[in-house]
């Protein structure tokens, strides 16, 4: 019907389906109204509309009906106006205010059926994320054998991945008396959503259980530019303050700073199982048991806890201390370790 591909394409966008069989019907009615129409327009009666219809297309045998019902559909979608609604006999208008005022009230609809469409894309996208096919791969199981297997190691891609993979099997399992060791080697990945991932560990000492943090000096390079948009400044100090209340109320949860040599880059629970992280960009870690690799375990563990021995504290540290992991004053750090500057004396029994 258009000649011009970028106007049926922006019409379409707008609701106006072109190609459509019953939109080809309303765009024939109203091209031929639009051609009767004189400027300023005069409103036309049904017979001037309907005669010029068969003239344009005498094959085509149009009823009066038929005519009428296309004639009331361009009316509800605005693209052509009644003079007087009230009259027996209605004249017609359509010039570029109603065209204009009907694609208004189709681009409104076609932003309101996008906007359910989005919603239930998103709410499907947000389903499909968070399923975690290690799980699902034991219900599948389960359900055809009624064998419970057990998955011994899987590779993990993504930082949202590895976060659910920490949940299902750390986060949520560890009960009181278990030890989850964390070592942040590589921080960039991890930025993004990093306060709702670590509040699910603080959930876990909050449980009992004991969560050791162990920080690469790495941390005193960020500066306020590093971080992502959703990065809240304000929520990390409120955080590093509430360590201070964390540690008199018995809760072992301690996030320490380590200036050695990087060695294993993990989360483990207990000797249990561990997820080493083996790339960063993309964030590539490796999931397993006691059961497919004990000595690993073992070996990674017992590296984390001397570490853990040599590594200070975030609620110990001094401005000395910043310094010499080179930390600029004002920086990012020393905005964050400001935060527990007045309750440190506390801590420290002085």
């Amino acid at each position: 019907m258009l000649k011009d591909d970028g106007l049926s394409k922006a019409m379409e966008l707008c609701g106006f389906m072109i190609g459509d069989r019953q939109e080809s019907r309303l765009m024939s009615l109203l091209s031929v109204i639009l051609k009767l129409q004189t400027d300023p327009p005069i409103p036309l009666a049904f017979a001037e509309i309907y005669e010029q219809m068969l003239r344009e297309d005498p094959e085509t045998k149009l009823t009066k009906a038929w005519v009428h019902r296309v004639l009331k559909s361009l009316v509800g979608a605005q693209l052509v106006r009644v003079e007087n609604p009230t009259s027996h006999r209605k004249r017609y208008i359509a010039d570029v205010n109603t065209v204009m005022a009907g694609l208004e009230q189709l681009k409104s609809e076609r932003i309101s059926a996008l906007e359910v469409q989005k919603g239930e894309i998103d709410k499907t996208l947000s389903d499909v994320s968070d399923l975690d096919c290690g799980e699902l791969a034991q219900r599948f199981i389960r359900s055809v054998t009624g064998a419970q297997q057990k998955i011994s190691s899987r590779v993990v891609r993504g930082v949202e991945e590895l976060h659910r993979v920490l949940r299902y099997n750390m986060l949520d399992v560890a009960k009181k008396g278990d030890t989850i060791r964390v070592t942040a080697l590589w921080l960039g990945p991890f930025v993004e959503g990093a306060m709702e991932r670590t509040m699910k560990f603080i959930e876990a000492a909050q449980r009992g259980v004991d969560v050791r943090y162990m920080i690469s000096t790495d941390v005193f390079r960020f500066e306020d530019e590093d971080l992502g948009a959703s990065f809240n400044i304000e929520e990390v100090m409120k955080l590093m303050g509430n360590l201070n209340e964390f540690r008199k109320s018995g809760m072992k949860f301690d996030i320490r700073i380590y200036a050695g040599p990087k060695t294993y880059n993990q989360v483990s629970l207990n000797n249990d199982n561990m997820a080493l992280i083996i790339a960063e960009d993309p964030v590539t870690a490796t999931w397993i048991t006691r059961d497919f690799n004990p000595d690993l375990i073992d070996n990674a563990v017992k590296a984390f806890d001397r570490d853990w021995k040599k590594s200070k504290s975030f609620l110990e540290l001094t401005p000395k201390d910043l310094q010499a992991f080179g930390g600029e004053p004002g920086g990012l750090i020393s905005k964050i370790t400001k935060t527990n500057g007045e309750d440190q004396s506390d801590v420290r029994g002085e």
